[in-house]
């Protein structure tokens, strides 16, 4: 039996020894990402609202994860996927996916971006529905040699 859940924070905290482990997968795994933030990031954001975290549970049990965090951008409301991991992903987003797009849709957020290299990308435009709208490209600047 699959069910999806929004977390309050006193529940991030409660199911935080379960969730951590998603969210350093998620982090670790996308390279754009792992450098700017890791899971006790996100527990703290998650703790003051900052972002949104979505479980999806197999039989009572975390199975998959999300983190959502909002911004604005020239005045318009966005929110960034910055942490998708663990198991039976495609399920739960056949199953939910439209939910937390409504719930979005219903707080004002116009855009959902994901910051993701280019094999996470495929999925998010593949599986999620998402538009390919630029290349992100960086420069680490400690790895130029002088």
């Amino acid at each position: 039996m699959m069910s999806i859940e929004m977390l309050t924070p006193g529940r991030v905290t409660e199911l935080w020894p379960v969730l951590e482990p998603y969210f350093e997968a998620a982090c670790n795994g996308n390279e754009i990402a792992k450098d700017e933030i890791d899971a006790k990031d996100i527990y703290i954001l998650a703790l003051t609202g900052l972002v949104a975290v979505f479980v999806g549970f197999e039989d009572g049990e975390p199975a998959c994860v999300m983190g959502i965090q909002f911004n604005v951008t020239s005045g318009r409301k966005g929110a960034d996927v910055i942490a998708l991991a663990g198991r039976g992903l495609m399920r739960f987003k056949a199953a939910y996916w439209h939910v937390i797009l409504e719930w979005l849709r219903a707080n004002d957020i116009e855009f959902l971006d994901a910051y993701a290299p280019e094999r996470l990308a495929k999925i998010y435009t593949h599986r999620f529905g998402f538009n390919k709208s630029c290349s992100y490209v960086r420069m680490t600047l400690q790895e130029i040699e002088k």
